[in-house]
């Protein structure tokens, strides 16, 4: 890669295409445990991208502006599951523990409504279409209500409840629509 100015430098790490050049012999840090654990969970919740249980998701990287090789660690990548600049991974384990991304009731990946069990009622139904609806408004897909919710409730969107439901359609509801491209 040819050297940059700055400003596209710093464009590229935002958008996660800006790989650590190691010196020869240079290698990055081993994952630890944890930071495989996280990585499979996340990945198996599709909260980050799935390939290779969740570590196509991190790239090494040292941050802007001034990209020091003793700075240098994993990041969780920007894609089309987590639209953000990249954060520290070990950042993202102390916001997001491990224990949050849940699997729905029947095992699977959670998607946009909750489960249907004894505890899922019709009111709760008619909330999640509501929800539903001012996502579109606004202008989101499936992962950014997915992260919306882990984010206001700690938990996955497997795990909503009907006061949940309540709770974030009405944050919904106060949010202006993306502008268009």
């Amino acid at each position: 890669m040819p050297n940059l100015d700055l400003d596209p430098r710093i464009q590229m790490w935002q958008a996660g295409l800006l790989q650590l050049r190691l010196p020869e012999g240079g290698e990055v840090r081993s994952l630890t445990a944890a930071e495989i654990e996280w990585l499979d969970r996340a990945a198996a919740t599709e909260y980050i991208a799935s390939e290779k249980q969740g570590q196509e998701a991190i790239f090494y990287t040292s941050p802007p502006p001034d990209f020091h090789l003793e700075a240098a660690d994993w990041y969780l990548r920007p894609d089309d599951r987590w639209n953000h600049d990249p954060v520290l991974l070990q950042q993202m384990i102390q916001q997001f523990p491990t224990a949050l991304f849940q699997l729905s009731v029947s095992g699977q990946s959670p998607a946009f409504y909750p489960d249907h069990t004894p505890d899922y009622v019709d009111a709760q139904e008619a909330v999640m279409r509501s929800i539903f609806r001012e996502t579109v408004r606004i202008g989101w897909a499936l992962p950014q209500y997915k992260w919306f919710v882990m984010e206001r409730l700690r938990k996955t969107t497997a795990r909503v409840t009907h006061d949940d439901a309540v709770q974030l359609l009405a944050q919904l509801q106060q949010m202006d629509s993306e502008p268009e491209d």
